[in-house]
């Protein structure tokens, strides 16, 4: 009975290996097929898109072939996404045997691929979740991609500069996929005393299609990508034409002026003047606009900006009233206006100017924002105002010296009043980016080298700069190696040491090993290796009249001996 049992088992093992065995055989086999076979499977594979378009709901969507002579429509977005997963083998019709990998397509389609890919997992997942709630949830036709707004540019993305199929309505036709704003040209023409404003298209043969990130406009052989500025001035122009069922506006010279003042200067490259005298150009254009600033410092150190818009000879400050007739370019003067604001600068309406009296906007405007000023404009500046500007503190020379067994630090060529040191410091330690000085000039707190030493002594050497008194610090001289340390890291300081500190300080770093310190020979003491030490250190102490204490907190049982004068805890 366990003789059969035991055969039963050794065939069922068997079986199983044999199943495994064979898996594994049938799997390098189809491996084996695969590469015999490759040259049957198509390769460079073309994906063709056709985008149909919908007048009434202005929606895009989109479907697709494989191959070219014969092509073959995807009928099944998300089983192309399945095969793609699986990298499966699939025969389309008599001609085309595809392996479904990206190696199997052109490399110009590659990217059309992967926009197909994207949208047709989403169709699956959405078309899986549907079939369990098919009352809430809506199938996507399973051979088309609507193209949504984040989808409308991703599309465009991969079609960028490409040719494609479009059907709107039962017209067929191709389409290019232009990474640029369309050629809209405004022509104005005078006609007596009137004058003509004239676009050279048809305000009524585009379409405007809204991506996540960018604008579309539809073209009967285009699709352009507009940019926020061509929305803002171009866009906005043929709107109003489009509303008014108009391909022209008609004005008089009053408003020919107010054209050119106020919208012409954002589009200059598309306004065309050629058909208007020169006379009325003249009274109408502005000539090029110059803008010159005057820089000053108020009696509270205030900055104070007069501005002045140059037209030619002519200058115009914007606000005082000033009886002139020129064409101004009003955009123009809003922009440079506009810059003031975001700076902080306020009106002061009494004296016809602006200022700035916030610290932190002047600083900021010292600092960084005056250079984009320098470049846009004309920027002249009062002596007052180039003398007060941002100063990078340096400290020119310190002095050390040794007195009365004490180091003397000596700031008084420190650079600064001292008198503002204090308050420098504390703003440093809050990691403020400045101080402004007494008088109206800023320095520099970020990334400076002295805030840094100035910091260090404060802090690892318990100094208060409150009671600075004559530039002078007066630290215990047994600071003095570390003192030695923090003036070495020191660059384009001028050092000044007394002969007193700088012996001490070599001869502290020739005597740091203090088993160089013998004991005295009348001593009558059996000391142990720690009480010798001890001894060693207290003795070097002596030598440089540092003075110190040793004691211990073991709470054993002490003797007390006294060696040459010191206390010797036994």
């Amino acid at each position: 009975m366990l003789k059969d049992q035991n055969e039963i088992r050794e065939k069922e093992n068997h079986r199983v290996f044999k199943q495994l065995l064979n898996t594994f055989i049938q799997t390098e086999q189809e491996e084996f097929t695969k590469v015999d076979n490759k040259e049957t499977y198509a390769q460079n594979v073309k994906i063709i898109p056709k985008i149909f378009y919908n007048e009434f709901t202005k929606q895009l969507k989109v479907e697709f072939k494989i191959g070219e002579k014969p092509s073959y429509k995807i009928k099944n977005l998300p089983e192309f996404y399945e095969r793609m997963l699986t990298k499966q083998v699939y025969q389309y019709g008599s001609r085309l045997n595809l392996v479904h990998q990206e190696e199997s397509f052109e490399k110009q389609s590659i990217p059309i691929l992967k926009f197909l890919l994207k949208y047709s997992e989403i169709m699956k997942y959405n078309n899986e979740v549907a079939n369990g709630y098919n009352y809430y949830i809506k199938n996507f036709t399973p051979d088309n991609i609507l193209i949504s707004n984040t989808g409308l540019d991703d599309f465009f993305d991969s079609l960028e500069g490409e040719e494609v199929l479009f059907q709107k309505g039962e017209k067929e036709k191709t389409i290019h996929f232009l990474a640029k704003e369309p050629n809209i040209i405004f022509n104005v023409k005078q006609i007596e005393n009137k004058f003509k404003l004239l676009c050279n298209i048809d305000v009524f043969s585009y379409e405007l299609l809204q991506g996540k990130e960018y604008l579309y406009i539809l073209f009967p052989d285009a699709i352009y990508r507009c940019s926020t500025q061509f929305q803002l001035t171009t866009l906005k122009l043929l709107d109003v034409l489009r509303k008014n069922y108009t391909n022209e506006i008609i004005m008089d010279e009053t408003e020919l002026t107010s054209f050119f003042a106020m919208i012409a200067p954002k589009m200059q490259k598309q306004i065309i003047t050629q058909e208007i005298d020169v006379a009325i150009k003249e009274r109408c254009i502005p000539k090029k606009l110059g803008i010159k600033i005057y820089l000053d410092y108020d009696i509270n150190n205030n900055i104070t900006a007069e501005v002045k818009f140059c037209y030619g000879e002519q200058e115009i400050n914007p606000f005082m009233q000033q009886k002139n007739n020129i064409a101004r370019n009003i955009v123009g003067e809003n922009e440079a206006l506009n810059q003031f604001i975001n700076t902080g600068f306020l009106l002061d309406k009494n004296n016809g100017r602006l200022v700035l009296n916030n610290e932190d906007n002047i600083y900021s405007f010292l600092s960084e924002e005056i250079d984009d000023y320098m470049k846009k404009y004309e920027v002249l500046a009062t002596e007052s105002f180039r003398k007060k500007q941002i100063h990078s503190f340096q400290m020119k020379s310190i002095g050390i010296k040794v007195e009365n067994h004490l180091l003397q630090i000596d700031l008084s060529q420190i650079g600064i009043d001292l008198s503002d040191l204090s308050e420098m410091m504390q703003k440093y330690q809050l990691k403020k980016k400045f101080h402004r000085l007494k008088d109206g000039s800023y320095i520099k707190l970020e990334e400076n080298e002295t805030m840094q030493f100035l910091e260090e002594l404060s802090v690892n050497l318990d100094l208060n700069y409150n009671s600075l008194k004559d530039g002078i610090i007066t630290l215990p001289s047994y600071r003095s190696l570390y003192l030695d340390k923090m003036l070495k890291a020191l660059k384009n300081v001028e050092i000044k040491t007394d002969k007193t500190y700088q012996t001490m300080v070599d001869k502290l770093k020739e005597n740091q090993n203090t088993n160089e310190i013998e004991l005295p020979e009348n001593m009558n003491a059996q000391m142990r290796i720690y009480q010798k030490i001890g001894y060693q250190w207290l003795k070097m102490l002596d030598q440089y009249q540092f003075g110190g204490i040793l004691a211990d907190d073991m709470g054993l049982r002490k003797n007390f001996t006294n060696v040459n004068g010191y206390t010797i805890i036994c």
